[in-house]
């Protein structure tokens, strides 16, 4: 990440984090992890692949918390031609998230919705035996801003670990092109 990004970041954690320390006990504190996959939707993107994700997460109100997330998506590679040279391009983002999570009533099986800003770190790197400069224009190392929301199914009901399913889009608003990831995932709540 650019050195500008990185003091943003700690502040958003900061405004959630000092606060929730500073009035309870770590006992409110909930934790998350989550594996499954994601879809990258850019123009000639990857297939997709392997997403993980985890966070905490603090009360604010009875139906509301606040948290951080944190993670990384394995979103597949593709290979390009170009008259008779070869690239294979790998695609993959980190995401940091700072999340507001609404655990809605009357809403079936949909447990916790969650929304709010994110840093997106996207990488597209270049793999080629020779000629690489033809194909530089695909390369992508950029860090932004952007958008993360997630749908939970899961159980409302109190226990030490419970399992639901998450789905969810991240937007990275890039310079040249926004990266939209779509993902689902098995997640694991305590």
């Amino acid at each position: 990440m650019k050195r500008v990004e990185w003091p943003v970041l700690v502040g958003l954690v900061g405004c959630v984090a000092l606060p929730a320390l500073a009035q309870g006990a770590i006992g409110d504190w909930n934790g998350h992890l989550s594996i499954g996959y994601a879809k990258l939707f850019v123009n000639d993107g990857p297939a997709g692949s392997l997403s993980i994700t985890g966070g905490v997460d603090y009360p604010l109100a009875a139906t509301l918390r606040a948290g951080v997330d944190v993670g990384y998506h394995f979103l597949g590679s593709r290979t390009v031609e170009r008259g008779s040279m070869f690239a294979n391009i790998d695609y993959s983002a980190f995401e940091a998230v700072l999340f507001a999570h609404w655990i809605p009533q009357g809403l079936g099986p949909i447990g916790r919705i969650s929304i709010g800003p994110a840093l997106l770190s996207a990488s597209a790197v270049l793999s080629t035996a020779g000629g690489g400069a033809a194909f530089s224009d695909l390369a992508v190392e950029k860090v932004a801003a952007g958008f993360a929301m997630d749908a939970t199914l899961i159980q409302r009901s109190s226990a030490p670990v419970r399992v639901g399913l998450e789905l969810g889009t991240r937007v990275g608003f890039l310079p040249e092109e926004a990266w939209t990831l779509a993902t689902a995932r098995l997640a694991f709540h305590y």
